[in-house]
């Protein structure tokens, strides 16, 4: 029996979130991350994974519904902070407060090859879309951002989803 590229054994783990904020790179048309890269560059992951009080690397996904704006994607590239956060920003990023939330982290296990990173967001992809949210007690919400976190061979593909408890 051939080995599996990339497992497809997901673990799902529950992260409270306190109030915090946002800082997010908005875009205007992209609706995929290599699109979105040709939009607003990709200098954003450097930038949010230099930021030292941030609660996770840098991310890409859904806004909030209050934060996205008629006439765009509703997507950005953004990283969460404490309240207290209130550096200055490089230009065309905004920052926004969120109330407390809870996510539901998926996580894949790591893989060999970085060459697999599409496999493993795949797989991630699929366990989400077929999870048993309610069967749990949970339902998505939409007041907190979707954090697509990638997919790293050292850390597995990685994704938060925002729930509320039914």
């Amino acid at each position: 029996m051939e080995k599996e590229k990339v497992s497809k054994v997901v673990t799902v783990t529950v992260v409270e979130r306190p109030a915090r904020k946002l800082i997010f790179l908005r875009h205007i048309t992209a609706t995929d991350y290599f699109s979105a890269c040709e939009e607003v560059g990709c200098e954003w992951e450097g930038y949010f994974n230099r930021i030292p009080e941030a609660f996770d690397t840098g991310a890409g996904g859904r806004l909030p519904k209050s934060l996205i704006r008629p006439g765009t994607s509703g997507n950005a590239f953004f990283v969460e902070v404490p309240l207290e956060y209130n550096k200055s920003l490089p230009d065309g990023y905004e920052i926004a407060e969120l109330p407390p939330c809870t996510y539901l982290y998926f996580n894949g296990m790591p893989f060999e090859d970085q060459n697999n990173f599409d496999i493993a967001i795949g797989i991630l992809n699929e366990a989400i879309e077929n999870y048993p949210f309610e069967q749990f007690g949970w339902k998505r919400s939409d007041k907190a951002p979707v954090l697509g976190m990638g997919a790293e061979a050292e850390t597995g593909a990685r994704t938060a989803v925002p729930v509320e408890k039914i």
